[in-house]
């Protein structure tokens, strides 16, 4: 109790009288230094050209531990295992788009019936709309445009997702 209590006091001081000087940070790593947020009350790792965080880069000192890892500043690798996953799974559906049109019911000699496809189709379907556009890709398979949108749409999704649910708090 009266450790926390000097530590408070110490904290206050530095806060007060010192601005600028890193009070409740961790010590600077090699390659990189800590940025105080004083109002945030959180810490966020900087690292120098070539060198990445090893963890979350911004961390909270909450209840008398830190929130998360310490990171340190490491060797950036040429490309995160985030890109790598959002690469993959726009690869993944561009590779399954046939599949999966295939299985909706969009096949190569029409509307399957009793398909989701046949479902959703009515008398009113509007020729030029997004089910004509299903129907021609099921018939004579996707071009290079739409695999790239499908392929970019799917990695952007996933990126974002990774993200989301990463644990690390945003800047």
């Amino acid at each position: 109790m009266a450790g926390d209590v000097c530590k408070l006091t110490l904290w206050i001081l530095c806060l007060g009288f010192l601005g600028g000087v890193s009070c409740f940070c961790p010590k600077n790593p090699k390659n990189g230094s800590w940025h105080e947020e004083k109002v945030e009350g959180r810490c966020i790792l900087r690292c120098e050209k070539g060198f990445e965080p090893s963890n979350c880069h911004v961390i909270r000192f909450v209840k008398g531990k830190w929130n998360s890892e310490i990171p340190e500043c490491v060797n950036a690798s040429w490309i995160s295992g985030k890109t790598l996953v959002a690469v993959g799974t726009g690869v993944a559906a561009v590779v399954s788009l046939p599949l999966v049109l295939t299985a909706a019911g969009f096949t190569a000699t029409g509307v399957a019936a009793g398909s989701l496809a046949a479902g959703i189709q009515t008398s009113s379907t509007a020729a030029g709309g997004l089910f004509a556009g299903l129907q021609s890709a099921g018939v004579l398979g996707t071009g290079l445009a739409t695999k790239i949108g499908v392929g970019g749409v799917t990695a952007a999704i996933t990126n974002y997702v990774s993200s989301a649910f990463s644990g690390c708090e945003q800047e």
